[in-house]
């Protein structure tokens, strides 16, 4: 078992690549929740730990993985989270400082939403968060924030409340002072345009979404 200060969470959706997560399997706690266990499976890994209500899993399948999963919690069909949730609970309760959700976008709009607003959960716990897809990474700003990337890199701000005293230097648009509100797509379809990416903020919760795999 990996180091108890990061975890990976895998969770249904869209398939990614294992070259995008393969570099901290070794250091970290593996979570499968549900159909998230597929992933590992095509990667020869499994769960250190396992959360889900089996309903999107090869019943068979299941069965001949489990007794080598130390960790195994089932839950019912009908309750009140999402198997990702209760995957990000297992994380925080274990006393996580790192939260890395694989997968999870795509397949379902619903679920996609659900998953990117357990990112604001993550980081209210004081942990960091994020989203690793096929394409992009999704995580929840900080009030200051660095990133030395590739010039061309494209991101997108998305506002899930009121951010104040927006600045951001690095980018082919700049902002001194903004002001972003949900609903408001000022932050859509920016790009780095130097080496390194500065933003402030002040205000509620910011995300972040880069999309990697893409250059402009």
């Amino acid at each position: 078992m990996g180091s108890a200060d990061r975890f990976l969470i895998f969770l249904g959706g869209e398939h990614v690549p294992y070259s995008r997560f393969e570099g901290l399997v070794p250091h970290s706690i593996l979570i499968a929740c549900d159909s998230g266990i597929d992933l590992l499976w095509k990667n020869h890994l499994l769960p250190d730990i396992f959360v889900g209500d089996l309903d999107s899993i090869d019943q068979e399948f299941i069965n001949s993985v489990k007794p080598y999963i130390k960790n195994f919690h089932q839950f019912p069909i009908e309750k009140d989270k999402t198997d990702s949730e209760l995957g990000v609970e297992q994380a925080l309760n274990a006393g996580a400082r790192e939260i890395i959700l694989i997968g999870g976008l795509g397949k379902r709009l619903d679920h996609s939403l659900a998953n990117i607003l357990l990112l604001v959960k993550i980081q209210a716990a004081g942990a960091m968060g994020y989203i690793i897809g096929a394409k992009e990474k999704v995580f929840c700003l900080p009030d200051e924030y660095e990133l030395q990337g590739q010039p061309g890199l494209p991101f997108s701000l998305i506002p899930l409340g009121s951010v104040t005293n927006l600045h951001i230097s690095g980018a082919h648009y700049s902002l001194s002072g903004g002001i972003l509100y949900p609903g408001s797509s000022l932050g859509v379809s920016n790009y780095m345009e130097e080496g390194l990416l500065k933003i402030k903020k002040e205000g509620g919760p910011l995300i972040m979404i880069l999309l990697e795999g893409y250059i402009k």
